[in-house]
């Protein structure tokens, strides 16, 4: 899976990619390119790129050396077609000897900076530099120099002299024919001495666009508070995991994102809360933690140790295909048979559930809830399951979203400030019964009274059956 690939599905993940400072056009295609990484070496490789970074940043010395390569890295052209063609037998045009000397001066003037810190290793280009260069004025133009031909150089001055002199313009033709014959023989060998540097343009191309996503990563980082998450086998756990759109959305507003702290096991863990006590926010950031990490970004999180897998299955929202004609159930019911495909298969598999079979009536909701729940439990399937079912019976581990706190009860709860009274952290519990604060819900957002009243009526008259 590709990283472009994983923003279409992936809440969150397409903030994080937007919120990057690249710098080049190379280094926005080789970002959206990123391959989903498997391995702990490559992830680790990654990470240890992301800390050179911010180790240069915490001095001024490192700042300035960052921003010099960042406006080198901001002329950086993707000439990749180009490059690709100096291995073939083509013949390069002017334009494009342009390129490729414009390319290779940069990468040499990079060469060193990106050294130091070990931050990237660029192969060294000088051979390309003297070859479009041959004048060693290191300018980023390019023409096919006197320097290239004695013979050229002579026609180019007769061709002058006869100008200046008023010749016939069939004497002046037939030397600049001449000419542009030995041009087009210099291009010619140009473009064959080319093909041996065919690699190492390749390699530096990648190289400078890598860079400028692993600079991007690092600032992120820094800028956002994000940590290096510890890879383990089977467990995962999140100390302060936050959301980092719905964060800049509330401090846009002045308000805060309370973090939570949460710890996954093998199998699955039940989490249960009020209606807008955040239970879907909090799976849709241990989704997007999950991609952060296994695309070699840091993650969303004050701390954090992660297992790795192979795929992360979400059922969160309604899932309707209306293409397909498939309702909110039967796309719910589709993907949890997808999930248990991939399990059977072997695949390393995260599950993040939302409020399973809420669709269809009480009675199959819940026996289809904890089929569900144990069959992720028999399998040992790392998991979160939100539910608003009670009667769970299935093995798992519960959580319950604390919910609405009774702090600053002087104050009137509304719509605006209703998110100033819950309080999102988890604790453990070991009944089955679920929060009951709908009907209270309903009354601070201010729906009809008449409704309201009919709807508490019916409550009243239900406890006392």
């Amino acid at each position: 899976m590709r990283l472009k690939e994983a923003i279409q599905h992936t809440s969150g993940l397409r903030c994080v990619v937007e919120g990057m400072e690249i710098c080049s056009s190379v280094g926005r295609r080789m970002l959206h390119e990123m391959t989903w990484l498997g391995e702990e070496s490559a992830i680790t490789a990654e990470h240890d790129r992301i800390a050179s970074v911010l180790r240069l940043l915490e001095t001024e010395a490192g700042r300035d050396r960052t921003e010099t390569i960042r406006r080198k890295l901001a002329l950086l052209r993707d000439i990749r077609s180009t490059i690709e063609r100096t291995g073939g037998n083509c013949v390069f045009d002017d334009i494009e000897l342009f390129e490729l000397k414009f390319f290779a001066l940069l990468a040499e003037e990079l060469r060193p900076l990106a050294s130091q810190g070990h931050l990237a290793e660029l192969p060294e280009l000088n051979g390309v530099v003297d070859l479009l260069d041959p004048e060693g004025n290191r300018l980023p133009h390019f023409f096919v120099y006197d320097a290239y031909s004695e013979e050229l150089a002579t026609l180019r001055k007769q061709i002058k002299a006869r100008k200046q002199a008023g010749a016939d313009e069939s004497q002046v033709q037939e030397l600049y024919f001449r000419s542009v014959e030995i041009e087009d023989r210099i291009r010619e060998r140009l473009s064959v001495e080319l093909r041996k540097y065919h690699e190492a343009l390749q390699q530096a191309l990648d190289r400078m666009g890598w860079l400028d996503v692993v600079i991007a990563k690092a600032m992120q980082a820094r800028d956002w508070g994000l940590t290096r998450p510890a890879i383990t086998q089977d467990t995962t756990s999140f100390r302060g995991l936050f959301n980092p759109e719905l964060r800049i959305s509330l401090e846009a507003a002045g308000k805060r994102f309370q973090p939570v702290n949460i710890r996954l096991t093998t199998g699955p863990t039940v989490i249960t809360g009020a209606n807008m006590s955040g239970k879907t926010v909090l799976l849709h950031s241990v989704e997007l933690a999950q991609y952060m990490l296994q695309f070699g970004f840091y993650i969303a999180a004050e701390r954090a140790e992660i297992a790795l897998v192979d795929e992360v299955h979400c059922s969160i929202g309604d899932g309707q295909d209306q293409l397909s004609g498939l309702s909110s159930f039967a796309a719910e019911m589709m993907r949890m048979d997808e999930l248990a495909k991939s399990v059977r298969a072997g695949r390393r598999v995260l599950a993040l559930i939302d409020e399973p079979a809420r669709t269809t009536n009480p009675v199959e909701g819940r026996a289809i809830v904890n089929g569900v729940l144990e069959f992720l439990a028999d399998y040992e399937v790392p998991s979160l399951v939100t539910t608003h079912y009670n009667g769970i019976a299935a093995p798992c581990r519960k959580l319950k979203v604390k919910g609405f706190s009774e702090t600053n009860a002087e104050e009137r709860i509304t719509l605006k400030n209703i998110n100033d009274f819950i309080d999102y952290s988890l604790e453990e519990v070991t009944t089955d019964e679920v929060p009951h604060e709908a009907i209270r819900i309903a009354r601070i957002l201010g729906i009809d009274p008449e409704i309201l009243r009919r709807i508490e009526r019916n409550e009243e008259l239900k406890n006392n059956q």
